[in-house]
């Protein structure tokens, strides 16, 4: 008679115990497996734990499975435990060496690794896990650091060659940050026809990788590279060849050339390429390991992109990118409405920045605003349920601006049943309490018999801001056409609601707004980027 009782049964969960028992990666799951199915005598179950018993590495495990074995009347017997004598897996340093050199030099942390340990070597991780279990991870670091000693060093050098001397480029020396365990950097050398990138790392990385796998660090080094040339170069330059070149302590090259007879070289730009007005000075924070160096890396690539696309719309599409990775990182990365809220901050409070954008507005008269922007669509779209009518009335008090106040009176009757049922709305207390704009207008006024007196005060307060215009609210303009506008615009692109802009047999009116925009919105974009080294400032 058993010790234990258990039922003649299949368990109805025996699948999801197979599949735990099958967990070779940790045996605390093969353990839960066993406990589990010893409760059940059945075909699956036995045959799942004779193999447990005979196959599995940690003998914990081989016991258990036996001792439920035996419970279930079997004839078995306990596999003797081995006593182990040195490592308990023999090649485990060369396992490691090659966890370590598939990180093709990047620096990692110890989670990196582990993660990768166990996705590689399921089974040894286990192993090592049980053995060494909570000594696991010094076990893993002093390993790394014995490995790292006999590892031989390896030099990288990237050498791009220009097809001609580049008159507008200065020559330079730029240290490029690099995060590992030693510290340093790596060097960026630029001549008027010539790039060099030399490169330390401890790992011999295959050269493929740098060209083809776009998280390897060195390619990044060679885009941001790039970007710096591209950045600082009145015309476009073609690249003649890019070569990778590997010097070990030996002194033995492996080299890599681009154009190859299997490899090719792509142009970045083209001759449409006129140049941009960049600060270098502040272009040089691409250069560092941070949030905002890959921020300016996404932002740059794409702007560069941007100047020499001819469709307006493919344009629209890249300087959109480009703007979105930059009010990311200045509304630290939250959601798109408050986003916009912080970087429409950050230009009021540093209009002085952008003067050359608002030069591009200032001159505008009210029919020109008024033929490049269809704010009845944007209303209408935007603002196309009662639950929005909070957001569309802050909306009126955000801009003071006489030509923006007079587009929003000309169609805020799209908003008046909305607006004038504010007051029989309900918890619309807690929603108007938002936004500062609203919150004494409401409590001044939310016991009031017209329920339409909200409609009649944003009216009123639109009025008022037309007659008297200011020429210092200009800039709100451009705030106004890039960030609202430009996202109901980038929605509609986005989510297919418009057809692809460029099936077309003619330039239409929107080809003509996206050329409007793009001019806008491309000086912006430049102007945010010279003054990259005060995007922090920004008080959200």
């Amino acid at each position: 008679m058993s010790k234990y009782p258990f039922q003649n049964i299949e368990p109805e969960n025996i699948d999801e115990l197979l599949k735990l028992s099958q967990d070779l990666s940790d045996y605390k799951c093969r353990l839960e497996a066993i406990k589990q199915l010893s409760k059940f005598r059945c075909k699956k179950s036995l045959r799942i734990l004779y193999g447990l018993m005979k196959n599995d590495r940690i003998f914990p495990c081989k016991e258990e499975a036996f001792r439920a074995l035996q419970n279930f009347g079997e004839d078995v017997k306990l596999p003797k435990k081995r006593r182990r004598k040195g490592k308990p897996i023999k090649t485990i340093n060369e396992k490691l060496l090659v966890l370590h050199n598939s990180f093709d030099g990047d620096s990692y942390s110890l989670i990196d690794f582990k993660v990768k340990f166990k996705q590689t070597y399921p089974e040894v991780y286990d192993v090592y896990q049980f053995e060494k279990k909570t000594s696991f991870d010094s076990f893993i670091e002093n390993s790394l650091k014995t490995i790292a000693k006999r590892k031989i060093n390896h030099n990288y050098s990237v050498q791009i060659l220009f097809q001609k001397t580049n008159e507008s480029i200065t020559q330079e020396r730029i240290d490029l940050e690099y995060v590992n365990k030693q510290g340093g950097s790596d060097e960026l050398i630029i001549t008027k026809d010539k790039l060099i990138i030399n490169c330390f790392r401890q790992s011999k990385i295959n050269l493929n990788n740098i060209v083809f796998e776009e998280s390897n660090s060195i390619h990044s080094q060679i885009i941001k590279s790039l970007i710096y040339y591209y950045a600082q170069s009145v015309y476009f330059v073609e690249i003649k060849t890019l070569e990778i070149i590997r010097l070990n302590s030996t002194n033995k090259e492996v080299v890599l050339k681009l154009p190859s007879k299997n490899l090719r070289l792509d142009q970045i730009l083209n001759n449409s390429f006129q140049g941009v007005q960049l600060n270098i000075s502040q272009i040089k924070n691409i250069f560092k390991k941070d949030d905002k160096s890959e921020t300016l890396k996404y932002g740059l690539t794409f702007l560069l992109k941007a100047l020499v696309e001819t469709e307006p719309s493919t344009k629209f599409e890249r300087l959109w990118k480009s703007f979105n990775s930059i009010y990311r990182y200045i509304g630290n990365g939250e959601n798109e409405n408050e986003c916009h809220r912080v970087l429409r901050n950050y230009i009021l409070n540093n209009r002085e920045s952008f003067e050359n954008t608002v030069d591009l507005v200032k001159d505008l008269s009210i029919e020109q605003l008024r033929k490049h922007l269809r704010v009845s669509e944007l209303i209408q779209n935007d603002y196309d349920s009662p639950s929005k009518v909070v957001a569309f009335l802050a909306l009126i008090y955000r801009y003071s601006d006489s030509f923006i106040s007079q587009l929003l009176l000309e169609n805020i009757d799209y908003q008046k049943d909305f607006l004038c049922s504010i007051l029989a709305m309900d918890r619309i207390e807690s929603k108007i309490n938002k936004f500062d704009s609203l919150r004494n207008i409401f409590s001044e006024n939310k016991n009031s018999t017209d329920s339409c007196v909200f409609y009649k005060i944003a009216k009123k307060h639109l009025e008022q801001n037309v007659k008297t215009p200011r020429r210092e609210t200009k800039i709100e303009i451009i705030i106004f056409a890039c960030i609202k506008y430009g996202y109901f615009v980038r929605n509609k692109m986005f989510h297919a609601e418009k057809h692809d802009l460029t099936f077309r047999f003619a330039s239409n009116s929107i080809i003509t707004e996206l050329k409007w925009i793009n001019e806008i919105l491309q000086s912006l974009l430049i102007e945010l980027i010279n003054n990259n080294d005060n995007w922090e400032t920004t008080n959200p």
